[in-house]
């Protein structure tokens, strides 16, 4: 089997983590944030506009997967999504392994990668790597 540089391996997560997330923020950003999760920002105790902040964490991911301002967009996705896995979906911890959790296993996964994305330093893969 071929040898993967590390600094290949981690553009390879970078990039698949923003592809990942970024369609989440289109998504919202075309039915438009408080229409799209407003209600859900107003059931967890938040106000319906802070769906602008969820949607502008997740449209980060175009910045993670390019390699541009890497570490700021990893920390604003994995933001996002540890905002997500404690205010939304951690009731499902009980349930993770079983086919129910899933939907705390998916954002769960992509918060810790971010998070680890948010303090390496960029990849030769990155655009805003150092020369």
């Amino acid at each position: 089997m071929p040898k993967l540089s590390e600094s290949s391996a981690f553009a390879v997560l970078r990039i698949v983590t923003g592809l990942l997330v970024f369609p989440h923020g289109v998504r919202k950003l075309i039915q438009g944030p408080v229409a799209a999760i407003g209600h859900q920002m107003t059931a967890h105790g938040f106000p319906a506009s802070f769906a602008y902040v969820v949607t502008a964490g997740e449209l980060a991911g175009v910045f993670l997967a390019l390699g541009l301002y890497s570490r700021i967009a990893a920390l604003a996705v994995a933001v996002t999504l540890w905002g997500v896995v404690i205010w939304v979906q951690l009731g499902l911890l009980t349930r993770v392994g079983t086919g129910q959790g899933v939907s705390l296993e998916y954002p769960l996964l992509l918060a810790v990668i971010a998070t680890l994305l948010a303090v390496l330093p960029a990849t030769r893969w990155s655009l805003d790597r150092r020369r």
